[in-house]
């Protein structure tokens, strides 16, 4: 017994609100990380100083946030990218499956001949 996610089929438009999630996604991305560099921190650097106090130079709590969606941010693009990779798949593979059952006339790539 096929699933209910094997028998619907994904639409152009699923796909295409599905990537400008991604978009989205990446500019804010970008949006948090230039964040994090006008703090002159990234996502590796160590927020306490040499006696394990935390910086005084930086908003300690700021980044941590910061660094924090990023992550979160980072796994949802990710989650979405194999989202998207399925959707694409399952797209051309019930497009082609459409095409395939159609009957293409001699002259057009068919190999049978007239009769």
């Amino acid at each position: 017994m096929p699933s209910v996610i094997e028998t619907t089929s994904i639409t152009r438009k699923e796909v295409l609100d599905m990537m400008n999630e991604k978009e989205k996604l990446e500019q804010q991305l970008k949006s948090l990380g230039e964040v994090l560099e006008s703090h002159g921190v990234g996502m590796s650097e160590s927020l306490v100083d040499d006696q394990d106090f935390p910086r005084n130079d930086i908003d300690v709590y700021q980044i941590r946030l910061i660094r924090n969606r990023i992550i979160c941010t980072r796994n949802d693009l990710k989650a979405l990218m194999d989202r998207i990779e399925k959707s694409l798949n399952d797209y051309f593979a019930h497009r082609n499956h459409n095409e395939s059952e159609e009957h293409i006339p001699n002259g057009n790539c068919s190999l049978k001949p007239d009769n």
